[in-house]
């Protein structure tokens, strides 16, 4: 239940020395329930509710800004220059990066209406994420499909979606250095999806509409990283991904993460892994996109 939270989840002070339990560094941080309110239909309660959780944020990061990286939601309900208005405001407040729901209804992230904040966000040089639980929330979808489909939808699903229609609307083609993060959707459906990606692409992109220039696979390897907890699967296919696209998360302090037993995850799932690529996925990889020095 929410009264049986870890302290952590607000308390900075607290964060620290579970952090400390769970020999963590540092961690980029997302919201939990807040997630939700990517679905709310008011979009300038939407926006005020934004407004308030990255105020807050930067606050709480404040305590130890080189441990806590968060990562500032952007209003995406209303015009686009309320999302670029908020990109520029948590830059300025010290936010490590800057995250839009996986889907926004009936407004496919393909539309020429985005640019602006593609701009605005590769200008501010922010990885801008993509979490899971951001399209319709979980417990609406649990509802209309039941509770064991709306996990794989949400979970796995939802990201597979955005990812196309970010690469199939020609973003990272558009804007080369905007980097996209693919947060808690795990990597093993990674490699597949990218396989037949790349095989549409290479019969029908003649007559596809916007052209893309390279495979698709081109754009996730230069432009993409995914995280992922608990999924043994996607490291054992990391070599089709690329393993400097790749970032272990805890997924701390929700139930379903690692946390306090991230290092018997990652022995068990990186087990035969060579060390410099367990390194790279568990450390390196994110020090490297959030410019960390480690």
């Amino acid at each position: 239940r929410h009264a049986d939270t870890r302290p952590g989840a607000w308390d900075p002070h607290a964060r620290l020395k579970d952090q400390e339990m769970d020999n963590l560094r540092a961690e980029v941080m997302y919201p939990g329930v807040g997630l939700f309110l990517s679905a709310a239909p008011d979009a300038e309660y939407q926006r005020e509710c934004f407004r308030v959780y990255n105020d807050w944020l930067s606050e709480f990061c404040a305590a130890a800004p080189d441990r806590f990286l968060g990562v500032g939601l952007l209003p995406m309900r209303g015009p686009i220059e309320w999302a670029v208005e908020e990109a520029e405001r948590v830059a300025a407040k010290g936010l490590r990066s800057v995250s839009i729901p996986s889907e926004v209804a009936d407004r496919p992230y393909r539309l020429a209406e985005y640019d602006p904040l593609w701009a605005a966000v590769q200008d501010l040089d922010l990885p801008l994420s993509m979490h899971v639980g951001t399209d319709e929330p979980f417990y609406m979808k649990a509802d209309r499909m039941g509770v064991g489909k709306a996990f794989v939808d949400t979970k796995i699903c939802a990201l597979e979606r955005a990812m196309a229609d970010i690469i199939w609307g020609a973003v990272p083609q558009r804007y080369p250095k905007l980097r996209f993060v693919l947060a808690e959707g795990g990597i093993g459906w990674i490699a597949s999806v990218l396989g037949s990606m790349d095989h549409w692409w290479a019969d029908h992109r003649n007559w596809m509409e916007p052209r893309v220039d390279e495979a698709p696979s081109f754009y996730f390897r230069r432009q993409f990283w995914a995280t992922f907890e608990d999924d043994r699967a996607g490291v054992l296919t990391r070599e089709l991904i690329g393993v400097d696209r790749l970032m272990w998360g805890s997924d701390y302090p929700h139930t379903e993460g690692t946390f306090p037993y991230s290092q018997e995850q990652v022995m068990k799932d990186f087990l035969g892994v060579p060390e410099e690529e367990v390194y790279k996925m568990v450390v390196g990889n994110a020090a490297s996109l959030y410019g960390l020095s480690v």
